[in-house]
């Protein structure tokens, strides 16, 4: 607002500096943003993951701390008492995948023998957690516990875990956790999904490496 004589009002002057500063902040905001990094949202892990039956802490390890949330992608006969012998559980977050598993083999030729033989592949590190027995691979850990589908027989069950092709199980730290993970998912599947017999057997600690 100009007055009677021309000039400008000390009114008009403030706004006009409120109304450049305000310019100025939003440039400099904006300047700011093009030199961060895209700030991408934390990933959050439920504490119980597979339809709420294998616990989630190590599953931390195999999967980004930021990015794409957390999905529990399909997951099936993983219900306690839904066994059916055979079980998938499909993980995701921050663009990579997991998956744990497990199988009943009911073939009599595959013996704790044929898992030593996998175990001392070339790559593949040896671990036992109670009576079963198992691996930590480039890419995938198992162990293979008793689980007899009828009296007098001696099969295997194997929960194993997978990650993906984006991801490896390298060094001795990572081997851990691998072997951790598969065992948290064995002592749930042996004990409530399946039911094996001897359950008991497999003790609440970290698999031991041979």
């Amino acid at each position: 607002m100009e007055d009677s004589s021309g000039g400008t009002t000390p009114r008009s002057k403030g706004r006009k500096a409120l109304v450049v500063a305000l310019g100025a902040l939003v440039a400099a905001g904006a300047g700011v943003a093009l030199f961060l990094p895209d700030q991408k949202p934390q990933v959050a892990v439920p504490d119980r993951v597979c339809q709420g039956t294998v616990p989630g802490e190590h599953v931390t390890a195999f999967l980004p701390p930021t990015g794409e949330p957390f999905e529990e992608v399909r997951s099936t006969n993983f219900a306690a008492g839904a066994s059916q012998g055979l079980g998938t559980c499909e993980l995701s977050a921050g663009g990579q995948d997991l998956a744990i598993s497990y199988r009943r083999i009911q073939d009599p030729e595959f013996t704790t023998e044929t898992v030593a033989r996998h175990a001392s592949r070339p790559g593949n590190a040896p671990i036992s957690l109670g009576s079963a027995t198992g691996y930590v691979g480039r890419y995938k850990a198992a162990l293979f516990a008793p689980c007899p589908y009828s009296e007098g027989r001696d099969d295997l069950l194997e929960v194993s875990i997978q990650v993906g092709e984006t991801s490896e199980i390298k060094g001795r730290t990572a081997r851990v956790e691998a072997s951790q993970l598969t065992a948290d998912a064995a002592r749930a599947v042996v004990r409530h999904v399946v039911g094996c017999d001897g359950g008991t057997e497999l003790p609440d600690s970290t698999p031991e490496f041979d």
